[in-house]
């Protein structure tokens, strides 16, 4: 058989589906498995490690070793399980979320941990799809509040969710956010430089948002990188004040953005990689910014325009 579970190994509690359905018989396991999880080899592993790939009971102990477990003998020889292999998915520290297959004697082989192992990164996928919906949905009312409206969309720019007030974000400024369609310019060509731009240390990792648009019609584009698509783009109604001051002070759209990126951190070479330009043009840039804002300094102006 096969099962989805999400543990919490420190409180003892689980939520699990498994396939094909056993109606009851594995239902009146749950207690057994909440009070003796942490016997289990895979469960430490996972929990202990952050470890994704699949891994199997044999790669820690011998199924002698096992069957001495109060979680062994009273769970798995009644359900017939003599091996269980299992991949997890991103997740935060103290929850296991993940695919479990059990078999009987016969064990699993290496060609079945590497099929598992080509199923995780599309699983993950299919997990972090569901989760950012989820959130994103959750989060409406707060968007709506603060004048942001939301989208998920995938590498190539295209909308695939949007939050409620995105038709009311049409009728104010005229960009459109419609399920199926490319993002609007301009959006969608920083927001695709971004997505291929994007280089994570590790499988997954928190993201800060990166300004992708500056338009004097009051709006502003927000991209939140990830490793993997869908991706969120936010769009603000309402330019911080930052942006508007350094409008006032009579930079150009384009170095606005370079500023705001400036504010943010990063060096020479970050920024110019957000932006998708060369260190050069971004050091022209910076020289017009310090003249404009009268600062003879990076610090000077990084302290200016965050004071704003």
């Amino acid at each position: 058989d096969a099962s989805y579970n999400e543990l919490l190994p420190s409180v003892g509690r689980v939520r699990f589906m498994v396939t094909p359905d056993q109606g009851d018989r594995v239902a009146e396991f749950v207690p057994v498995f909440e009070q003796w999880m942490h016997q289990n080899p895979l469960i430490r592993h996972f929990e202990d490690t952050g470890d994704t790939r699949a891994m199997m009971w044999s790669d820690f102990m011998s199924l002698d070793e096992l069957e001495e477990t109060a979680l062994y003998q009273e769970m798995f020889r009644p359900l017939g399980v003599a091996s269980q292999m299992a991949v997890t998915l991103p997740t935060p520290p103290g929850i296991v979320v993940g695919f479990a297959v059990n078999t009987g004697q016969e064990g699993f082989n290496e060609r079945d941990r590497a099929v598992l192992n080509t199923l995780r990164p599309h699983l993950a996928h299919a997990y972090r799809s569901i989760q950012l919906r989820d959130e994103l949905t959750a989060l409406t009312g707060a968007l709506e509040t603060g004048g942001w409206t939301g989208a998920l969309a995938n590498g190539d720019g295209i909308v695939e969710s949007v939050t409620n007030n995105a038709e009311a974000l049409a009728e104010r400024t005229g960009i459109q956010l419609r399920v199926g369609s490319p993002l609007p310019d301009p959006l969608r060509t920083p927001f695709r430089r971004g997505v291929h731009a994007y280089e994570p240390s590790q499988p997954a990792v928190l993201s800060r948002p990166v300004r992708i648009t500056y338009e004097a019609n009051g709006t502003a584009g927000w991209h939140v990188p990830g490793p993997v698509a869908p991706h969120v783009v936010l769009i603000q109604t309402d330019i911080d004040a930052a942006a508007r001051r350094l409008e006032e002070s009579g930079l150009t759209p384009r170095q606005i953005e370079v500023a705001l990126h400036l504010a943010q951190g990063g060096t020479n070479a970050v920024i110019a990689a957000r932006l998708g330009i060369s260190e050069g043009t971004l050091r022209k840039h910076l020289e017009c910014i310090y003249r404009t804002l009268d600062v003879s300094d990076r610090a000077s102006a990084i302290a200016r325009i965050r004071g704003w």
